[in-house]
């Protein structure tokens, strides 16, 4: 390199941070392996899976997912292996089993460079791989093929069931399906055998309602240490055998039982926790689990632990807004699955920086702005391949020497005037309730003067 690429790159620390990650988690040798393994009757002659993925990740990191942007600027340096409808004709015919293999196994040498954990949990759930499991339909699927063109109305992508690891908060395995209409459920069998595969240890895994029936439970549980926390959707008969009534900390009744969830051949033994919640418009959170040890596992700690299931939602938004999943390069379900998985991995890679700028800085990791860090990562790739040939030193490293080559890169990252999200510069307060117009509408000048009309339930209980 000459002295100005130097001189960038020493100015382009979160640049290279994420490129000299991405060549050691995105390895040639790991790249060939997965496609030799899951490709099936898939072939590479001219564009290679390796460029396949490199190219996806220029599409959705420096052109916000636009491919044709990308080979613009390939075609103008003279250097596009392919034409570009050979690269959508090869997006849409990678196998399910590669995007699946592909993020279980580049997060497994993700996981390696972590500094430490980015949550805290109890210490009574220490002997737990603690995960959180949930479904994603992937939305905004573009009418290109031809079959599609002549429907009016929303096209469902693909559906994807994904695991997330609640310690390091990274996105590890995935179980799909290219019907994007399919339910959630029938897609846990495939994602526990893949997380069965990948954990030796016991798994305590969190799911949301529709995953409440007894079939289902004993499919989380069917490996001996394995255990489960599922919200209780369905009224389900059940014989309570011990009962313990207590308060939380606001003060709010908990009902600790265990007894027998449905009846005959459905029949299995639980333990029922409910949080009566006395807000108006607030249901009551209802929980089965197998961990039926009350003195280890308290109720407090379990539903402490349930509502960290929400991280999963906020990866899915983050994903969708921040990494240009609302930008679908292929409009087949198995090119879907495939930017799916690699938004994923996206999103792991930045949760991995982010844990690094969070020590730089001596504060929480949940305290900095994906959003705003991963723009300025952006912007430093842009420049580099604006201003240079885009061609990165690859050096190889074990993960020993990865984490100290990306401590030493992102000493002095931590800016907290960019990076501190807003929600923890002026905490929201509770919103105050709304008020309701007559009629549904008024206008915004008699707002402003007071003068707009309310609804009132006297008003309709005289229409009716």
């Amino acid at each position: 390199m000459n002295s100005f690429e130097r001189e960038l790159m020493r100015r382009s620390p979160l640049a290279a941070a994420v490129l000299e990650t991405c060549d050691h988690v995105f390895c040639d040798e790991l790249l060939n392996s997965i496609w030799e393994t899951d490709r099936g009757r898939c072939y590479d002659d001219v564009l290679s899976f390796d460029d396949l993925i490199r190219m996806m990740r220029d599409a959705l990191i420096r052109h916000e997912g636009s491919a044709h942007k990308l080979f613009i600027e390939l075609e103008h340096a003279n250097t596009n292996p392919v034409n570009e409808s050979s690269f959508y004709r090869k997006l849409s015919h990678v196998p399910v089993e590669v995007s699946r293999a592909l993020l279980r196994e580049c997060t497994g040498r993700l996981r390696q460079l972590m500094p430490g954990p980015v949550v805290k949990l109890p210490e009574c759930f220490d002997d737990f791989e603690v995960l959180v499991g949930d479904g994603k339909k992937i939305k905004n699927a573009t009418k290109r093929l031809k079959p599609t063109r002549k429907y009016q109305g929303k096209l469902l992508g693909a559906k994807a069931l994904v695991a997330l690891d609640v310690r390091s908060g990274m996105a590890v395995a995935m179980s799909d399906s290219i019907d994007g209409m399919t339910n959630d459920v029938p897609l846990v069998p495939e994602l526990m055998s893949q997380l069965r595969q990948m954990i030796a240890g016991a798994i305590l895994s969190i799911w949301d309602r529709q995953f409440d029936d007894p079939r289902t439970l004993r499919r989380l549980s069917e490996r001996p240490g394995d255990a489960f926390i599922v919200r209780m959707k369905q009224n389900y008969a059940f014989a309570a055998e011990s009962c313990v009534e207590s308060r939380d900390e606001q003060g709010q009744r908990v009902l600790d039982e265990i007894g027998i969830l449905g009846k005959e051949k459905s029949a299995m033994r639980v333990r029922r926790i409910t949080l009566f919640r006395d807000g108006e418009g607030e249901e009551d959170v209802v929980l089965l689990t197998n961990l039926e040890d009350r003195r280890k596992y308290s109720a407090h700690a379990v539903l402490q632990l349930y509502k960290m299931r929400w991280g999963i939602e906020q990866v899915f938004q983050q994903i969708t807004e921040t990494f240009s999943l609302s930008h679908l390069i292929g409009c087949s379900p198995k090119a879907i699955l495939l930017q799916f998985s690699y938004c994923l991995l996206l999103y792991n890679q930045m949760q991995m920086v982010k844990a690094y700028v969070a020590l730089d800085g001596g504060v929480l990791a949940s305290a900095v702005s994906m959003h705003y860090l991963f723009d300025d990562v952006r912007k430093e790739l842009q420049a580099w391949a604006y201003h240079t040939d885009g061609s990165w030193p690859r050096i190889q490293r074990d993960p020993s020497a990865m984490r100290q080559r990306l401590q030493t890169l992102l000493k002095g990252s931590w800016c907290a005037i960019k990076y501190t999200k807003a929600s923890d510069k002026k905490p929201r307060g509770k919103p105050k309730p709304k008020l309701r117009l007559h009629g549904g509408h008024s206008s915004i000048q008699r707002a402003l003067e007071g003068r707009a009309k309310l609804w009132s339930g006297r008003q309709k209980a005289v229409a009716k």
